[in-house]
């Protein structure tokens, strides 16, 4: 850790915000870049990478770094791979529930439609705006451009509640697919 670096720290650790901004300025675009290359999802790599420094702003207290940029690699990494997951755990949940549409038994049928009908109730308990851009961005597939454009609002607002949505419906559905 360079010795600006541990400064910074120890006063972030007194709750110093300008010292916090000073290491987020210095490290964030080495993460993010990473991130964006583990993700291959610009948007994501940029909650990943929020999501990280938010860690290690709720954790500044426990923590006690000594190589600060191998640190926020780490727990980066970590991120992209927790992402990674549940995004391969949500296709797989995706081709089975086509799967089991597809052998259309009366028993598998109703399970495919209960899956189908939790994931609609837990999008509809958005709230609307999240609502309405999660539905023009995944049902529609409007790029964040278009979405920003058609809800006259700016790119990062539309990124902001997609990530919302993704957040919420991840975590609403966890335990339900787990039973899957």
């Amino acid at each position: 850790m360079t010795a600006p670096d541990l400064e910074l720290f120890q006063l972030i650790k007194k709750d110093n915000q300008l010292a916090f901004r000073q290491l987020y300025d210095r490290h964030w675009k080495k993460q993010f870049y990473f991130a964006v290359g583990f993700l291959k999802d610009e948007t994501l790599a940029k909650d990943v990478v929020q999501e990280v420094f938010c860690i290690l702003w709720e954790k500044r207290d426990h923590l006690n770094i000594q190589h600060f940029g191998s640190y926020l690699h780490s727990i980066t990494r970590n991120k992209c791979l927790e992402h990674l997951k549940k995004s391969v755990v949500f296709k797989d949940v995706l081709l089975h529930m086509d799967a089991l549409n597809a052998e259309n038994t009366t028993e598998q049928h109703i399970h495919y439609l209960e899956t189908k009908e939790k994931i609609e109730k837990e999008i509809n308990s958005l709230p609307n705006k999240t609502k309405q851009i999660f539905r023009l961005s995944r049902h529609q597939e409007l790029s964040h451009k278009e979405i920003a454009k058609k809800m006259n609002v700016s790119t990062k607002t539309v990124e902001y509640h997609i990530s919302q949505s993704i957040k919420k419906l991840s975590a609403s559905m966890a335990s339900f697919l787990f039973f899957i």
